[in-house]
């Protein structure tokens, strides 16, 4: 075992929890603690897996029932399995009728999701990472790689090196990027230290390309491909000039000279990707981080990324185009697998009636439910679900793989709001933050001691294997939302076999590969179709864990 303070063996449930369901008829079923808070011994008794999960499934559905099931609430996260991320969904949404499902995702990437759709009208940019060894220069805005994605910067560092590109840092702080990349060359490395001025800029660097640099600028490609080209050339042309944001780059530094300058490398590498004909690769890749989308206006900072690559054509082309660094090892397969409010898995939203009708069937679930989702509202999201357990309209909280401290408000909002829920924790520490309120603990297995499959920031799906065996009594979390959808949805008087079809193999665990299965065969004829992997298992009997391991 390589984590410190790791759970083992029975379950945790609050010491008067307990006692009130053992009660006749399981006593007051809206009972909350009075202990919320702690995390002390004294307060919990060990409880055997199947009881206490009993117990959870028995109060939900009554909260379900007599409240409706958009008071169940789930915080999810991008460190699940997609696999296990996928049945969350199915189990709030299409179990439960729940719109009240968020994850960590909400807080770090949403920024990049809506200004995907908005732009590219899905949330699949189009880049890899072999991209970085086709480019001619690399700008990254609030992105410091050289600690946050460090194999991502030694690749950029190792072909800067080795082809000289340009490269650009767009930070308020001088960071290790920056200085690392002035270390192989000073002279083409720029820092751009703005705070707050990102869409002003981008902006001045589109007005100097117009003014300075016509040659690169796709007029073809704008007029047959997008829609708010001529408002885009014509405002930055009027408003954006060097001179005219000098009040809004937040720093004396970022001169006009300097503008001018970095807009003077964007065209030179652009011209290279031109030099190479109609099919040449290269040009600009433009990549950010959290701390560029986490700004109040973070959907439009991504929006002037795309515009500018749109305008000069470093889009849709290898070695070039936006490119979003994610923090969360499986952010990505939270966002597939439609793990948020709205959403529905394969980049489609819960309003749209035909895929809408798809995933009901596919999941085996009464369409109404997903109806019901669709209609109930979480306004807020993340935040707003505990608003509402605040006004006692959400009653129950389940946290799986994510914790409540990286919400904000933590002390004025987030543990008054859930000091007054039922929760429900999956947790691998037996000292987390989550369960000082916690109502059930379940100890779960973690990354390395369960089978299933992460999405990289590029959108390649990648088998994580078990590599160990978890402590005794640590369930992976697919197996608990499979075990816990069954009992709930038996409960609400659902087909729960045909909902939940798995059965355990010999190792006491579900095989996580039959539901990627399941995840492949749904996503037929949505924009990340993965069916051929379906086809390739027909044709040559490769599993489709084994074809992501070859």
């Amino acid at each position: 075992p390589i984590y410190v303070d790791r759970m083992e063996g029975d379950s945790y449930v609050r010491k008067d929890v307990w006692e009130e369901w053992n009660k006749p008829d399981h006593g007051d079923m809206d009972f909350v603690t009075k202990s919320k808070g702690s995390f002390d011994e004294e307060h919990f008794v060990r409880v055997p897996y199947e009881k206490a999960s009993e117990l959870v499934a028995h109060k939900i559905a009554h909260f379900a029932k007599k409240y409706g099931g958009n008071s169940i609430a789930l915080y999810g996260s991008g460190q699940l399995t997609m696999e296990g991320q996928y049945l969350e969904n199915l189990f709030m949404k299409g179990v439960l009728g729940s719109n009240t499902i968020e994850a960590n995702a909400r807080m770090c990437m949403t920024s990049a999701v809506t200004a995907y759709f908005a732009t590219l009208g899905s949330d699949t940019p189009p880049l890899a990472y072999e991209d970085i060894e086709m480019c001619d220069m690399i700008m990254h805005f609030g992105h410091n790689p050289r600690e946050a994605h460090p194999i991502i910067f030694w690749r950029i560092a190792d072909h800067k090196k080795k082809k000289n590109i340009p490269t650009v840092v767009v930070d308020p702080r001088h960071t290790g990027t920056s200085q690392g990349y002035e270390d192989i060359n000073a002279e083409n490395q720029v820092h751009v230290p703005i705070l707050n001025g990102d869409i002003s800029f981008l902006n001045s660097l589109a007005h100097v390309i117009l003014k300075d640099h016509p040659d690169i600028v796709d007029w073809e490609f704008m007029k047959a491909h997008t829609t708010g080209w001529k408002e885009y050339t014509d405002g930055v042309l009027a408003n954006y000039s060097p001179e005219q944001i000098q009040d809004r780059v937040g720093d004396e530094r970022v001169t006009p000279e300097l503008i001018r300058r970095v807009a003077g490398m964007f065209a030179d590498a652009t011209r290279k990707r031109l030099s190479r004909g109609p099919d040449g690769t290269g040009g600009v890749i433009i990549m950010w981080g959290i701390g560029y989308n986490q700004h109040i206006h973070g959907q439009h900072n991504v929006i002037s990324i795309v515009n500018l690559l749109t305008m000069t054509g470093n889009l849709a082309k290898p070695g070039c185009g936006p490119f979003s660094m994610t923090g969360q090892p499986n952010a990505m397969g939270e966002r597939f697998t439609g793990g948020l409010t709205g959403r529905l898995p394969f980049n489609m939203p819960l309003k749209d009636e035909v895929h809408r009708a798809k995933m009901a069937a596919a999941w085996n679930v009464p369409e109404q439910n997903l109806i019901n989702a669709m209609n109930s509202e979480n306004p807020g999201f993340a935040v707003g679900m505990m608003e509402r357990a605040m006004k006692d309209e959400v009653k129950a909280m389940f946290f799986v793989y994510a914790t409540h401290i990286d919400l904000p408000d933590v002390d004025k909002l987030i543990r008054p709001a859930i000091s007054k829920t039922f929760n429900v924790v999956q947790e691998i520490y037996r000292h987390a933050p989550n369960n000082l309120y916690a109502d059930v603990i379940f100890p779960a297995a973690t990354w390395g001691e369960v089978q299933g499959v992460y999405i990289s920031s590029e959108r390649r799906l990648n088998i994580c294997d078990k590599g160990g065996t978890p402590p005794p009594g640590c369930r992976p979390d697919l197996d608990m939302v499979i075990d816990k959808g069954k009992e709930i949805a038996h409960l609400l008087g659902l087909e729960a076999e045909k909902i939940f079809p798995w059965k355990r193999g010999e190792d006491g665990t579900y095989n996580a590969e039959e539901i990627f299965r399941e995840v492949i065969a749904a996503s037929k004829d949505t924009d990340t179709d993965l069916t051929g992997m379906l086809e390739v298992e027909k044709l040559d009997g490769i599993s489709p864990y084994q074809q992501l391991r070859n």
